[in-house]
């Protein structure tokens, strides 16, 4: 890529990349009328539950996007990626598609979850296919003219990010069960439910970007330390965001007490009056009408707001230095710094 097409800004590639990969999951996915099919079009914000077009909207696409900018910043075309970016965000909509029904979600993006219609078995099996549809998409790179080496070494890297995944979410809801998290066993958790669909899509655009190996580990470490950032900043909204900055109503994880960055460093913090009461509000279920704001207050009061921006600061240093590593031309390292901003706000 020439330096001039480095200079076009990170707004601007979203806006061009967005058509490319919506243009490829919807020749992976098709138009079956088959309710199957129809679900995961209505999952991803292109029809309504009669099967009516619609044009909700399809989220951030911050992965997908990761993909397309790691192969571009690195010579490569985007064109080319696209396959590799429709199945990140295959991957990334069967997660979440799947995480509604686990956590019992009835809406997602201001609209009636899958499960809460086509029922719980059937939404199991969509998410199903799409994770399979995602596995078909990798197959397409050749056609798009990938070398059939990092295809497969592309292939791994999905496939491992989706194992990981899985086992975070694993850990996620085994902690819902337990009064004794570790600030160490979240991160595990973390870095495999969030991280590891940051660091892949980056390590994925590397090699298809013709990376050699230690840049490409550079990105794939880059997209880890993102992805923990950006679930700190995740944690940290639902309990001091607002509803507009969230799309739904703040505290949703206080309330179902999840073993969120800040609360577990509330909890191990020294003893104090703010962190006893904390203890006290987890140990029990929650009540109708329990005040929120109330809990983050003991939560900030016992230094766990603290100490999630801290870490949330200590990623995003990570995520420099990883670019340190990846010794990137300037235009390109400020390109994904962009991204680390958009992505996690960082300063």
């Amino acid at each position: 890529m020439t330096l001039e097409a480095l200079g076009e800004p990170l707004d601007a590639r979203i806006e061009r990349y967005r058509p490319l990969v919506v243009e490829e999951l919807r020749t992976v996915v098709g138009d079956s009328g088959a309710g199957l099919f129809a679900w995961m079009r209505y999952h991803l914000g292109w029809e309504d539950a009669a099967g009516r077009a619609v044009e909700a909207s399809p989220g951030k696409m911050l992965r997908s996007t990761a993909v397309l900018l790691a192969a571009e910043v690195l010579g490569g075309s985007a064109e080319a990626a696209a396959p590799a970016a429709a199945a990140v965000d295959l991957v990334h909509n069967f997660s979440l598609l799947h995480d509604d029904i686990e956590d019992d979600s009835a809406t997602r993006r201001g609209r009636a979850t899958v499960w809460t219609f086509a029922g719980v078995p059937q939404a199991i099996n969509t998410g199903d296919g799409m994770f399979t549809l995602a596995r078909l998409a990798m197959h397409r790179l050749p056609e798009a003219g990938a070398e059939e080496r990092r295809v497969v070494e592309a292939m791994r890297e999905l496939d491992e990010a989706c194992l990981r995944l899985v086992e975070g979410q694993y850990l996620d809801m085994a902690f819902e069960q337990r009064g004794d998290v570790t600030l160490d066993e979240y991160v595990t958790m973390a870095a495999g439910k969030t991280a590891a669909m940051f660091a892949a899509p980056f390590a994925i655009g590397a090699l298809l970007g013709g990376a050699g190996g230690e840049v490409v580990a550079a990105l794939r470490a880059f997209g880890g330390h993102v992805g923990l950032a950006f679930q700190a900043l995740d944690d940290l909204l639902d309990c001091w965001g607002t509803r507009e900055a969230l799309g739904k109503e703040p505290g949703g994880d206080l309330l179902a007490r999840k073993k969120t960055y800040p609360v577990l460093a509330a909890l191990g913090a020294a003893p104090s009056a703010a962190r006893d009461a904390l203890a006290v509000a987890y140990a029990s279920p929650p009540v109708a009408g329990e005040d929120v704001r109330a809990l983050a207050n003991l939560v900030e009061a016992a230094g766990g707001r603290a100490a999630a921006q801290a870490w949330a600061d200590e990623q995003v240093q990570g995520a420099r230095a990883a670019l340190d590593r990846a010794a990137l031309p300037a235009e390109a390292r400020a390109l994904l710094e962009e991204y680390l901003r958009v992505a996690t706000g960082a300063r």
